[in-house]
């Protein structure tokens, strides 16, 4: 299914910060952009899905300044296209920056998506799109909610107002990744979607919603308009667009979706969506496992074999530099573990 005709183009923004760490040790040597654990990185996925959506002159990136050779170098998107940051402080200063480099298409709706989503059944994917498109085009800001399948604290949760009108909802609250006691409680009540971090609006009122709710709107335009983005990027908050916009308009719209989504953010993550053998096992390189189960091997020297024997739930990622030896259960540990010993790893 395919939305794109000369005359239904949106814009589509894809965000490429952050230092990926919850994929680290190979986040060490290139970001999740390209990161090719798959036989295709996410970017590539990503840019495929939309070029059914928009053609690829409409398609912009929002990436770190130590990205631009990079993505240059991969000519998956036209030059002109990307903007690029002198540091990473989260998602709202990064669609803020996208947003005034696109002003002059102020009546245009956008497509706002993270680089790093795995989508099964797409057709129910390009049905939620053009739901939402429509109801953008009524200047609200729309967001695309994932029936939850079963209670996580991996990811943010949005509750909604009872009533919806053909699978669009009224927000109520956004829940950024709760207790798994608060997330088992959220989708007893009901009325509870899995973030998906994907946004759909006018270029007008995404702008309209900064002015009126992010306290560094007048100064980072300021800034930018004197191509001082280097002096902004030091005073702004570290930010993320759902705390700095979406918790606060009142212009926010959900739509139902029905697709298969996982947010390729972690070791686990990978792990989910990667082939298993019959005992569930992950393997990436020349691996053997004997006697155990459900354990992912990943090594990334094509020289050098593993042999993996009686053990069960384990991660171990093997890089030049680097090896993880990691359970399962503390995945999302990894982050904040990092930052605590970055000096040793250094």
């Amino acid at each position: 299914m395919s939305l794109m005709n000369k005359t239904f183009k949106p814009l589509v923004l894809i965000l490429c910060g952050g230092r990926s760490l919850r994929l680290w040790p190979l986040s060490e040597y290139k970001s999740k952009n390209f990161i090719n654990i798959f036989g295709f990185s996410p970017l590539e996925a990503t840019l495929k899905r939309f070029l059914k959506v928009t053609s690829r002159d409409r398609i912009f990136l929002v990436a770190n300044q130590k990205e631009k050779q990079a993505l240059i170098k991969s000519k998956l998107v036209q030059r002109k296209n990307i903007f690029l940051e002198p540091d990473s402080k989260n998602t709202a200063p990064a669609v803020l920056l996208a947003l005034c480099k696109l002003g002059k298409l102020s009546e245009e709706n956008i497509i706002i998506s993270p680089v790093d989503h795995f989508i099964k059944e797409e057709e129910y994917f390009y049905t939620a799109v053009n739901k939402a498109l429509k109801t953008a085009a009524d200047g609200f800001i729309c967001t695309l909610g994932i029936e939850p399948k079963e209670a996580t604290s991996q990811f943010g949760y949005i509750q909604v107002y009872a009533k919806s009108k053909n699978g669009v909802f009224s927000v109520k609250k956004f829940i950024e990744k709760p207790s798994l006691h608060l997330a088992k409680m959220l989708i007893a009540q009901g009325k509870s979607f899995y973030n998906s971090g994907m946004f759909v609006a006018p270029v007008s009122t995404l702008l309209q919603e900064y002015k009126r709710y992010y306290p560094d709107f007048h100064y980072f335009q300021g800034e930018l308009s004197r191509k001082k983005i280097i002096a902004s990027y030091k005073r702004i908050k570290d930010l993320p667009f759902d705390k700095a916009i979406m918790e606060k308009t009142k212009k926010a719209k959900l739509i139902k979706a029905r697709f298969s989504w996982k947010d390729f953010g972690n070791w686990q993550a990978v792990y989910d969506v990667l082939a298993k053998d019959k005992k569930g096992n992950v393997k990436k390189g020349k691996v053997s496992i004997s006697q155990g189960g459900k354990n992912f091997i990943y090594v990334d020297n094509p020289g050098k074999k593993v042999l993996v024997i009686g053990l069960n739930n384990l991660f171990f990622v093997d890089t030049k530099d680097y090896a993880l030896l990691l359970n399962p259960y503390c995945v999302d540990s990894l982050k904040k573990i990092l930052k605590d010993n970055s000096k040793i790893l250094k």
